[in-house]
């Protein structure tokens, strides 16, 4: 009897035994599973972080490669806009010397100061084109006779390689008032001069007059420019350009024209210059405004003689009988 009972407790603890093992395992594998769990997602987020620092670091590097290739062209670009600078400063210093040269040698008869120019003495509305010329003596003369817009008026020239912004003292005075027109119309915004009276021509295609062609020789012009707007002498940018707006809607009023507009351009602007006998000019330029005087500046931006449109200069002249040939050069 005894030993009956004893083999039943121990069955019964050898049972015991193994379903306490069986817990045992069950939690094993339970805990087993857990990790693997945790481990897997903890696997996956390392991966994904991996990658994503892995992808920032990529983008990164193109773009510092982007700002480096950037800069270089930047570079680049101002270093060849101050070599171009730097040549056409130079090539101008080279002809001014030789200008000056010829001054003092040229026989100083009339026809020879002005290059045969019979309108030189027309004052406010003097001709000077590819067809009426002046010679380098005659130019020489003029800039003695003109003042400094900066230092008289504080209008100062955007481009300090193009120099001082001389130009005639009537010019200049009426030139201030309608600056200050335009500035306090616009408030805050600043007009500059982007070149006035040039001594020597430039080569540089058909925006451009070779010296005793061109109408800033009068000492009556000014290119005129707002940088707020941009600072490139470009046609194609006058819808973003205010000042130029105002300009050819207010500027009569100070007794400037808009020298070249686009109607009397002749051709378009990659053919060859052409200033006909109607009274084309040969060039568009939006930024170009020259001093005539108040009375002939109104007849030309109201078209007195051209059907209510925008006058040429050249035009206006032959209409008042003031030349006869305009692609001759006669008066």
């Amino acid at each position: 009897m005894r030993e009956n009972k004893n083999r039943k407790k121990s069955e019964k603890e050898k049972k015991n035994k193994k379903l306490e093992l069986l817990k045992n395992k069950k939690l094993l594998l339970i805990i087993l599973f857990v990790f693997a769990l945790i481990t897997g997602v903890t696997t996956v987020i390392i991966v994904k972080n991996i990658k994503q620092a892995e992808a920032e670091r990529i983008e990164s590097e193109k773009r510092a490669e982007e700002q480096r290739l950037e800069e270089e062209r930047l570079a680049e670009e101002a270093r060849k806009k101050e070599e171009e600078e730097k040549a056409q400063v130079e090539a101008e210093a080279e002809a001014e010397a030789q200008a000056e040269k010829q001054t003092k040698t040229e026989t100083p008869t009339t026809k020879t100061a002005s290059g045969g120019n019979c309108t030189v003495n027309f004052g406010t509305l003097m001709l000077i084109n590819p067809n009426f010329t002046v010679s380098t003596s005659w130019i020489a003369n003029r800039k003695t006779q003109l003042i400094s817009v900066s230092k008289t008026y504080g209008i100062s020239e955007a481009k300090s390689s193009n120099g001082d912004n001389l130009m005639d003292s009537e010019a200049a005075k009426h030139l201030n008032e309608m600056v200050k027109a335009y500035e306090s119309y616009n408030s805050g915004h600043t007009m500059q001069t982007r070149s006035c009276f040039r001594q020597v021509g430039t080569n540089c295609g058909r925006l451009c007059a070779k010296t005793g062609t061109s109408d800033h020789h009068t000492g009556l012009t000014c290119d005129l420019i707002d940088s707020t707007y941009g600072t490139e002498l470009n046609t194609d940018h006058y819808s973003n350009h205010k000042e130029w707006q105002w300009l050819k809607a207010n500027s009569y009023k100070y007794g400037f024209i808009d020298r070249f507009p686009e109607a009397w351009a002749g051709s378009s602007m990659s053919e060859p210059i052409n200033v006909d006998a109607n009274g084309s000019t040969g060039l568009f330029e939006t930024w170009h405004y020259r001093y005539v005087g108040v009375t002939a500046a109104t007849e030309i931006a109201t078209g007195k003689y051209n059907g209510g449109k925008y006058d040429s200069l050249e035009h206006y002249l032959k209409s008042i009988k003031k030349v006869s040939d305009l692609k001759n050069g006669k008066c």
